[in-house]
């Protein structure tokens, strides 16, 4: 068998890395909180929200196998309206199509019957793409679910965000429990080089072999 010249395996070398740049990757980062701490999450609030006394924290997912973000979620004065917590993180992206996610669960407080174990809501850049107001739930209950949607962006920086809602008072003790995790954005990296980048690659590698030939 013949060996390859020095310009087919410099060109098929490119070819590879254009393409794998080019390719979907998960833009985020810790999105089952495997770190066992937050950042680079930001962690915040609504206006009248909170996360509940001593939370947001790291603990186990309901469902196991990962770890997850706990909250215990509501106003923090009554209004009636959707109040709690919110998780975001900013991501560098070449511009295309996004498809983007995350996991939720919400559980009772083991003693009371709640109007509503909470609202999940995925927003990317501050507008909404999907929710799930999860309504009644009972002491021992466990519901979960997962939120995905799909955007197409600009090359940049964006925001992927989750906010955890109840238009109720958080009482410690006596305050559903919410859960999140699984969070991912697949879409095309922020270091894909410029058409013209790979051209003056190809042309350096062509210079090289002929140079080569040359000699």
């Amino acid at each position: 068998m013949k060996r390859l010249s020095l310009l087919s395996v410099a060109l098929l070398a490119l070819v590879i890395a254009s393409t794998g740049l080019a390719s979907a990757d998960d833009l985020l980062t810790n999105g089952s909180f495997q770190s066992g701490s937050f950042p680079p999450w930001v962690q915040g609030a609504t206006p009248n929200g909170t996360p509940g006394a001593g939370f947001p924290i790291i603990t186990a997912w309901p469902l196991g196998g990962m770890n997850a973000a706990e909250y215990e979620v509501g106003e923090i004065n009554f209004d009636g309206t959707y109040q709690g917590a919110t998780l975001s993180q900013n991501f560098m992206t070449s511009g295309g199509s996004l498809t983007l996610g995350f996991m939720w669960a919400a559980m009772g407080d083991g003693i009371h019957q709640n109007a509503d174990g909470g609202d999940f809501v995925l927003m990317l850049d501050g507008t909404t793409l999907a929710s799930y107001d999860v309504g009644t739930i009972d002491p021992t209950q466990t519901i979960n679910g997962s939120l995905m949607a799909t955007d197409t962006v600009s090359a940049g920086m964006h925001t992927f965000e989750i906010e955890i809602l109840r238009p109720y008072l958080a009482e410690q003790g006596n305050t559903p429990y919410q859960f999140v995790t699984g969070a991912y954005v697949n879409g095309p990296g922020g270091t894909t080089p410029e058409p013209s980048t790979l051209l003056l690659l190809g042309s350096g590698i062509a210079g090289v072999w002929y140079r080569r030939k040359r000699s």
